[in-house]
């Protein structure tokens, strides 16, 4: 019995010298990481495209027009967007978004007889209308969803500021037409802008 005793005396020893001598000795870690890259993603909730038909002799709409777009990104800063419109003439596509007294305007063009560049050119200069058959302009009412909208006078868009994460930007037209740009005799149709929501500053 003394014998035995003696045996598991020093094989407890031994295991307190292992465990000892294994817990002071070296080890080594190995740190997985990654990178989430920027990420940008902008949708429109309602159809990007304008569409508007002008039902009396006014050149006014039934009700205004609206569009929005949703914003996700993954920066928890905030982020600069461009908002700009576009619309078919005989020179192709060409900016719709200009300045007027103080007011921004987004103008139409007839789908069914595109109408030329000059038509264009002398809506956004407030010329009469029968200089401007095919085009007529509405105003841009607001801008909701945003930190902050800026109109660049220089390109014609607007600078839109948006938080980071999950936002929706929403952009109001008038359906008060810019009384220069109407005219009886304008073509019967559709008239259409198209709006964009971008990145990149182009």
């Amino acid at each position: 019995m003394k014998i035995f005793n003696r045996i598991l005396a020093i094989f407890v020893l031994f295991c307190f010298s292992f465990g000892a001598a294994y817990a002071d000795g070296e080890s080594a870690r190995a740190d997985f990481s990654f990178t989430i890259p920027r990420y940008t993603s902008i949708t429109p909730v309602t159809s990007p495209v304008l569409i508007a038909n002008i039902t009396d002799r006014t050149g006014n709409l039934h009700s205004p027009l609206y569009t929005r777009f949703r914003v996700i990104t993954n920066s928890h800063e905030n982020k600069n967007l461009y908002l700009k419109a576009n619309v078919v003439t005989e020179g192709g596509m060409e900016n719709a978004m200009f300045e007027q007294g103080g007011q921004v305007y987004i103008a139409f063009a007839n789908l069914a007889r595109i109408p030329s560049s000059s038509s264009l050119y002398n809506c956004k200069m407030g010329a009469m209308p029968a200089d401007s058959p095919g085009v007529v302009a509405y105003p841009v009412t607001s801008i909701q969803g945003t930190e902050k909208a800026r109109y660049m006078k220089g390109k014609d868009k607007y600078e839109v500021e948006v938080k980071g994460g999950e936002t929706y930007v929403t952009v109001n037209v008038g359906q008060n037409v810019l009384r220069s740009s109407f005219a009886g005799n304008d073509p019967k149709g559709f008239y259409q802008a198209i709006l964009s929501l971008t990145e990149a500053d182009i």
